[in-house]
C-alpha cells in the first residue's frame, strides 16, 4: 500500500478477472503518466475463484459479499486513504491522462465537491451488446467520477437501497447538494460494448424497483406527466418503438427482427407484471436516503407501537431502547400504524439514524364502529391490523432491496406487520409486552367479577376476542427466532402456553425512565400512603386490595390505601372499588404522568398485587422514586430485586400481603438511606443503558446466525 496516496481508485468487479486486470494496467499508467501518489482498491465482490492479489503494491483487494456494485463501491470508500475517491469500472477504459486531468482540474477548483467527465462508447449493436455512454458528463456515471472523500463520508456514501439503477446519479445530486461536480472533458473513459443474453436482458426487469425509488425521491426527474407506477413501462415500450423506427443498425432482416421481438416483449412484459405484482408495496418503501457506510451496529425494522421518548407505557420504553440502538451505531426503519386521531412520529423521526415508514389508517372517532367501549377497542385493532399488513409489504420490499439484519417486534405478539412469506425473511425478534392467553386464563377464572363490573355479555365477548388473538399468537410466537421475556416468570408462560421452545427465550426487562421518575425533596404525604397503581382491571388482583383494606381499619389515621388508576376499554373493575373499606381507602382516578411521579415521590410504599403481571412498569418507576414494592411472584419487575426493598408474596394471599405490609409499616418512616437503596435498584435493573445494550446484545446475536 502507498503511503498518504493523493488519490485513491475503486474499481468493484465479481467474475471477470481479464477484464479486470486490464482495467487495473490501464489505471497504473494513467497513475504514472501523472506522477502522483495513488492507491487502488479492488472490491472483490463474491468472485469465484476470489481475487486474492495483485504483483503491485498500489492495488490493494477487499473482499466484499456478492451484494452489489453500490455497497461494493461504499466497501472501497471506507478503505479508501487518499483524499479524493475515484470509480471506474472493471469493463471500461481510462485514458492515459485521466488521473492527471481530473486531480488538476480539482485542483484549480478547491470549492468542487467532484468531478465527472465523458464516457464515450464504440459502435455496438444494441439487439446483441450493452453499452453505456454520456457524452456531455451529465448523469455522474460510475465509471467516470470522483469525489472528495470528505464529502462522501458527509452524505453516507452509495445508497444501498438502490439495489441494481441509479445509485450513481442519486449520489451526484445529493453530493451536489454540497458543492459543485464540475465536468472535466479532457476526463474521458470509453466503454466498449458487452454481449448479452435475452435471459439476462429480461432479468433487468427487476431495474425498475430503484426505478420507482428514483422518481418518488426525485419527481422532477420525470420527464413526462406520468406516474411513478408506469413510467419505467412507458419508457421501456417507447424506447423499443423508436429502436424499430431508427436503429442503428437498422432491423432489416428476419433474424434481427425476431430478435428485436424476443427482447422487446421479453422486457416489456416482465416490466407490466412486475409492477402489477410489486408497485404497492414497493410505494410504500421510505424514500429518504441512507447511509451506505458501515457502523458498528446493525440494520433493524422496528415493528410495533409508534415509540416516543416524551411519554410512558409501552411507546415510552420503545423509544428510550431506539434512542440507544441508534446512538450504538444501529440504523433503524420504524414501521409504524398511525391514524388521523393520534400517534406523532416527530418525536423519534428526530433522532440521528432512525427512519419512520407509517401505515396511517382511516381509523376515526364517533363513526357507526367506534361510538361504544368495546367496538371502539376491536375496530381500532382491526384498523391497526390492515396497516400492519400493508406495512409488511413495505418492509418485505425494501429488506428485497436492503437486506435487514432483524425485524424487532415490539410490544405485540401478532406478527402482522412482518413479512410471513420467503426463506429469504429476516429473523424475527419478538419482545411482547402481555400474552393473550394469559389475560384468557384470568378472564375466564374471574368471570364472575367481569359480569358484575362489565356485565355477560361484554366479559363473554372480550373472552372471545382474546380466545383468537391467542390461537394466533400461538402460531406468530413459534415463527419468532427469539423472545425477549420481560422476566423469566412470563417466559414460563410462552412455554407453557405457547409451546415456545425454552431455548429461544431470553429475559430482557422494560426500561424505566430514571429521569422523569426520580427521588426528589417532596413532603410525605400524611396520612402515610400505600399507592395500588395502575389500570383497574381483570387479573390486576383489585378484589385482594379491597380485601386489605378491611383487615388495616385499625391503622385509620395512620395509613391510608390510594388507588390510582381508571378502567380500559375491555375490562373496568371500578365498581369493586365501592367495596373499599372507608376508614383507610381512597380511589384517586386516572393521573396523568406528571401527577403518578409526584404522587409516588410523596408515598410510603406500592403494591402490585397482579395475579398476572409480565413486567409492572409502576414497580420499577416506584423503586426509581425511592418507594419500596410489595409484589406478588407473577409481577415480572420484581425478579432479582433486593428483597431489602422489595418484597414478594404468593399470588392472592391476603394473610402474606397484610404481614408484609404491616412489617414494613413497622420499620417506621422511610430514610433517605433506603430511598437511595430503592433508586440504586432501579438503576442496576432497568436502566435505558442496561435494558438498551442487552436488547442490542440479543438483536445481533440473532442477526449473526
Amino acid at each position: 500500500m502507498v503511503d498518504t496516496p493523493d488519490l485513491t481508485v475503486v474499481i468493484p468487479s465479481r467474475d471477470r478477472p481479464e477484464l479486470l486486470v486490464a482495467c487495473i494496467g490501464r489505471v497504473l499508467k494513467s497513475v504514472d503518466h501523472s506522477g502522483l501518489r495513488a492507491e487502488i482498491v479492488v472490491v472483490d465482490d463474491g468472485s469465484e475463484p476470489p481475487v486474492t492479489r495483485h504483483p503491485d503494491v498500489r492495488v490493494r483487494i477487499v473482499r466484499g459479499g456478492g451484494e452489489g456494485p453500490a455497497r461494493a463501491r461504499n466497501r472501497g470508500i471506507e478503505s479508501a486513504c487518499g483524499p479524493v475517491v475515484a470509480f471506474t469500472d472493471d469493463d471500461a477504459a481510462v485514458s492515459e491522462q485521466w488521473i492527471g486531468e481530473l486531480m488538476a482540474a480539482l485542483g484549480d477548483a478547491p470549492y468542487a465537491v467532484g468531478a465527472r467527465g465523458p464516457v464515450r462508447s464504440p459502435a455496438y449493436d444494441p439487439l446483441y451488446e450493452h453499452s453505456v455512454e454520456d457524452r456531455d458528463a451529465g448523469r455522474f456515471l460510475t465509471c467516470n467520477v470522483a469525489y472528495r472523500l470528505d464529502a462522501l463520508r458527509k452524505v453516507g456514501g452509495f445508497d444501498p437501497s438502490f439495489r441494481h439503477a441509479h445509485e450513481d446519479i442519486d449520489l451526484g445530486l445529493r453530493i451536489g447538494e454540497l458543492g459543485e461536480v464540475i465536468v472535466v472533458p479532457t476526463m474521458v473513459v470509453v466503454h466498449p460494448g458487452r454481449p448479452f443474453s435475452a435471459r439476462e436482458w429480461d432479468r433487468r426487469s427487476r431495474f425498475i424497483r430503484d426505478d420507482w425509488l428514483f422518481f418518488r425521491r426525485y419527481p422532477d426527474q420525470l420527464k413526462e406527466r406520468r406516474h411513478v407506477s408506469t413510467a419505467p413501462l412507458t419508457t421501456a415500450a417507447k424506447s423499443w418503438l423508436r429502436f424499430l423506427r431508427d436503429g442503428r443498425p437498422p432491423v432489416r432482416s428476419l433474424r434481427r427482427l425476431g430478435r428485436w421481438v424476443r427482447l422487446s416483449v421479453g422486457q416489456v412484459g416482465s416490466i407490466a407484471v412486475r409492477t402489477v405484482r410489486e408497485y404497492r408495496r414497493h410505494s410504500q418503501r421510505p424514500v429518504a436516503a441512507r447511509s451506505g457506510l458501515r457502523s458498528e451496529g446493525i440494520r433493524i425494522a422496528y415493528v410495533g407501537p409508534v415509540p416516543s421518548r416524551r411519554i410512558g407505557g409501552a411507546p415510552g420504553v420503545a423509544g428510550s431502547i431506539i434512542d440507544y440502538l441508534a446512538a450504538n451505531g444501529c440504523s433503524i426503519d420504524c414501521y409504524v400504524p398511525t391514524s388521523a386521531e393520534f400517534e406523532a412520529t416527530d418525536d423519534i423521526a428526530e433522532i440521528e439514524g432512525v427512519r419512520v415508514i407509517e401505515g396511517r389508517s382511516r381509523f376515526r372517532f364517533g363513526r357507526w364502529y367506534s361510538n361504544h367501549k368495546l367496538t371502539k377497542m376491536v375496530s381500532y385493532q382491526a384498523f391497526a391490523a390492515v396497516s400492519r399488513v400493508r406495512l409488511a409489504g413495505a418492509l418485505r420490499a425494501e429488506h428485497e432491496m436492503a437486506p435487514y439484519d432483524v425485524v424487532y417486534q415490539f410490544s405485540s405478539m401478532e406478527s402482522f406487520g412482518v413479512p410471513r412469506r420467503g426463506s429469504d425473511r429476516p429473523p424475527l425478534v419478538m419482545h411482547p409486552s402481555v400474552h393473550a392467553a394469559g389475560e384468557l386464563r384470568w378472564l375466564k377464572r374471574e368471570r364472575r367479577l367481569g359480569s358484575r363490573c362489565g356485565g355477560w355479555a361484554r366479559a363473554t365477548a372480550v373472552r372471545a376476542w382474546m380466545a383468537l388473538r391467542a390461537r394466533r399468537q400461538r402460531a406468530d410466537a413459534r415463527r419468532a427466532d427469539r423472545i425477549l421475556a420481560l422476566s423469566s416468570v412470563f417466559g414460563q408462560h410462552l412455554v407453557d402456553d405457547y409451546g415456545v421452545d425454552p431455548v429461544r427465550i431470553a429475559v430482557v426487562p422494560n426500561v424505566i425512565d430514571l429521569e422523569h421518575f426520580d427521588v426528589f425533596d417532596a413532603p410525605p404525604l400524611q396520612p402515610a400512603t400505600i399507592l395500588v397503581l395502575g389500570r383497574v382491571v381483570v387479573r390486576k388482583g383489585i378484589e385482594d386490595i379491597v380485601a386489605l383494606s378491611h383487615r388495616l381499619t385499625d391503622l385509620r389515621g395512620d395509613v391510608q390505601i390510594r388507588v390510582i388508576g381508571g378502567g380500559s376499554l375491555w375490562s373496568d373493575y371500578r365498581p369493586l372499588l365501592a367495596d373499599l373499606a372507608p376508614e383507610v381507602g381512597v380511589v384517586g382516578g386516572a393521573a396523568s404522568r406528571a401527577e403518578v411521579a409526584e404522587i409516588l415521590a410523596g408515598s410510603r410504599l406500592l403494591i402490585q398485587a397482579s395475579h398476572y403481571e409480565p413486567f409492572g412498569l409502576t414497580v420499577g418507576e416506584a423503586l426509581a422514586s425511592g418507594i419500596p414494592v410489595i409484589a406478588t411472584i407473577e409481577v415480572g419487575a420484581a425478579e432479582g430485586v433486593d428483597p431489602e426493598v422489595c418484597t414478594v408474596v404468593p399470588v392472592s394471599d391476603v394473610d402474606a400481603l397484610e404481614a408484609a405490609v404491616r412489617a414494613e409499616l413497622a420499620r417506621g418512616r422511610l430514610d433517605d438511606e433506603r430511598r437511595r437503596r430503592c433508586r440504586a435498584e432501579a438503576e442496576r435493573l432497568f436502566s435505558k443503558h442496561v435494558v438498551g445494550a442487552e436488547t442490542l446484545r440479543q438483536l445481533r446475536d440473532v442477526a449473526e446466525g
